[in-house]
């Protein structure tokens, strides 16, 4: 049997039945737009603006963590030049002991967004119908 044959160029043809396709092309409103997860979850995302404070708290996390690293590492090195070992060995597990707070800032930022991520089971009410 064969294929019918395909539509004229340029002419919209209907879908599912209804009627063919005019008027003006469609326009996206930002405001009702959700994403999919792979396993067809919708979501929204935050706020921008929560968005911008928690790189900035991620920043300052990251700023500390590292400060703090530095600081008992240098103190590590001086209880060792001025206590002897006994003293650089503790001050070096202090040290070893502040590594964590490295890995901070990315466990704040990832809770943080997976609270910031809204997922839907229907449409939100703010979406309207249309």
């Amino acid at each position: 049997m064969a294929h019918p044959p395909p539509a004229a160029p340029g002419r919209a043809r209907a879908l599912r039945g209804g009627p063919p396709l005019s008027g003006p092309p469609f326009r996206v409103d930002q405001d009702r737009l959700y994403d999919v997860t792979p396993r067809g979850t919708a979501f929204t995302e935050g706020d921008p603006a929560e968005a911008a404070a928690r790189l900035a708290r991620l920043r300052w996390l990251f700023a500390l963590g590292l400060g703090a690293n530095g600081l008992t590492w240098t103190l590590a090195g001086l209880a060792f030049v001025l206590g002897g070992r006994a003293w650089g060995a503790g001050f070096g597990l202090l040290a070893l002991a502040t590594v964590p707070l490295l890995a901070l800032p990315g466990i704040a930022e990832a809770l943080a967004r997976r609270r910031a991520r809204r997922r839907h089971r229907v449409r939100p009410e703010r979406f309207g119908r249309g």
